[in-house]
């Protein structure tokens, strides 16, 4: 196949035992709208999903998930307005990842599983929300678990306009279940889109297992013996018209294939993770982000593998304050920024602009962007919005930069302001917005994530 090096990517409701939404039943089966071939909405992703409902109402979840909220309760955090009113929310998610991880296991039958995303319906089937440690969503996210004695081939192939970016990372461990270290773990290897040879029709095979590349190109080297984990990252920088790349992985050779686990098993699984990854998480929080400076952005840090910068932090305001804070792109392909509650789970980005990108913001008349973080609406166009909460976490990073940029020149300035006074303290030409113009907005943003569960 003639290949090129490339840089860029350019319902029905279930019946609920418990708060939670159950398995699909017979009666819904047949008449649920039949599965797509789409890169995220597919038979195997749909089958995934009804396993991981299953296990989210099992009895060692919930019993789980109940120490997980007096964990939270008992924190700092707990005690806190913001904190206790997303305690839940933020249980619930992370449970609902934890089981992810679970459930995707299975490295005999392999499976790239779409993981830690905003609540969905698709085909008789709701799934709840998951995610946590400040997951961005301008990602699509996919897991495979890889067994380092066996070998793999993924098949794929880019529906153009693809993503800005597609990166895969190999880890040592699940994140939040090793030794505390940045991201949760520890970086094994990377492939980006820009190192790949990919065909002119958008296929294109990575293979994987223990030996060295050699003139294999796409190739990443796996440890010889333990599992790891291999997450896939579609960078979206335009909701509205990049598509999730589509993926397939086949175990082409290694050891004797073992019985599936049962659900019970899976079940207790998920509960260990959830039991590990629940307090790893909050330990890390308190001591690498509740520790800086409140409202305050500092000078952003290199991350591993090529994926740019990223600084992150708190904020916390009054009910009639705004934190005003401008940034520079630096020419990256994505400047993004987003909002968290104080457990890391994202605020809705999909019917609120808890997050934006440089590609749904507005920029100023330099080229820099000038956010407002408020717990309600100031009127400006570039509004982070918390859910009406006054407090939380932030992340802020840029991708697929250019070569030779300084970090120091990312944050431009940072100002906590009286909602009063905005106007005057924003820069000349800031984007103002009425009523209408956010309904439009928000419409607009609404439409463009739903592309993700079709395309």
């Amino acid at each position: 196949m003639s290949c090129r090096l490339i840089r860029g990517v350019a319902g029905v409701a279930l019946r609920t035992l418990t708060p939670f939404a159950l398995a699909v039943s017979p009666a819904m089966a047949s008449t649920a709208s039949p599965v797509t071939s789409g890169a995220l909405a597919n038979a195997r992703q749909i089958a995934l999903e009804t396993t991981a409902l299953r296990i989210l109402a099992s009895a060692p979840m919930q019993a789980e998930i109940k120490r997980v909220e007096a964990l939270y309760a008992a924190d700092p955090q707990g005690s806190t307005p913001t904190g206790r009113a997303t305690i839940r929310r933020a249980a619930e998610s992370i449970a609902m990842a934890a089981i992810q991880y679970a459930v995707g296991e299975d490295t005999d039958r392999p499976a790239v599983m779409w993981v830690v995303n905003a609540p969905h319906d698709w085909f008789g089937v709701r799934v709840p929300r998951s995610g946590y440690g400040i997951d961005n969503p301008d990602n699509v996210y996919r897991n495979v678990m890889i067994d380092g004695a066996a070998r793999y081939e993924i098949h794929g192939r880019v529906k153009r306009p693809g993503p800005a970016e597609l990166h895969f990372e190999l880890r040592d461990s699940i994140p939040g279940t090793a030794a505390m270290a940045a991201e949760g773990g520890k970086q094994l290897g990377t492939l980006r889109s820009d190192q790949m040879r990919i065909a002119p029709d958008g296929r294109f095979t990575i293979t994987l297992d223990s030996a060295p590349a050699g003139e294999r190109p796409n190739h990443i080297q796996t440890p010889a013996q333990d599992k790891a984990l291999l997450v896939v990252r579609d960078l979206f920088t335009d909701w509205a018209t990049q598509n999730p790349v589509a993926l397939d992985i086949r175990r082409v050779a290694g050891p004797p294939l073992t019985p599936p686990p049962s659900d019970d098993a899976v079940a207790r699984r998920a509960a260990a993770l959830l039991s590990q990854m629940a307090p790893y998480w909050v330990a890390y929080d308190n001591k690498f982000v509740f520790t800086k400076p409140v409202n305050h952005i500092g000078v952003p840090r290199v991350r591993p593998g090529g994926r740019g910068f990223s600084t992150s932090g708190h904020f916390n305001l009054r009910s009639d304050e705004a934190w005003v804070v401008t940034l520079r792109s630096l020419g990256a392909a994505s400047l993004g920024f987003q909002l968290t509650d104080p457990w890391g789970v994202a605020y809705d980005y999909v019917e609120r602009t808890s997050s934006l990108n440089d590609a749904q913001a507005k920029p100023n008349a330099d080229g820099s962007y000038t956010f407002v973080i408020s717990p309600r609406d100031p009127g400006v166009y570039n509004w982070l919005d918390p859910e009406g909460h006054a407090a939380g976490m932030f992340a802020v990073r840029w991708q697929s930069l250019p070569p030779n940029t300084a970090p120091t020149d990312a944050v431009k300035e940072f100002k906590v302001v009286p909602l009063a006074q905005l106007k005057q303290m924003l820069p000349a030409g800031a984007a103002q917005v009425t009523p209408l113009g956010r309904k439009t907005q928000l419409d607009e943003r609404v439409a463009s994530y739903k592309r993700r569960l079709t395309e």
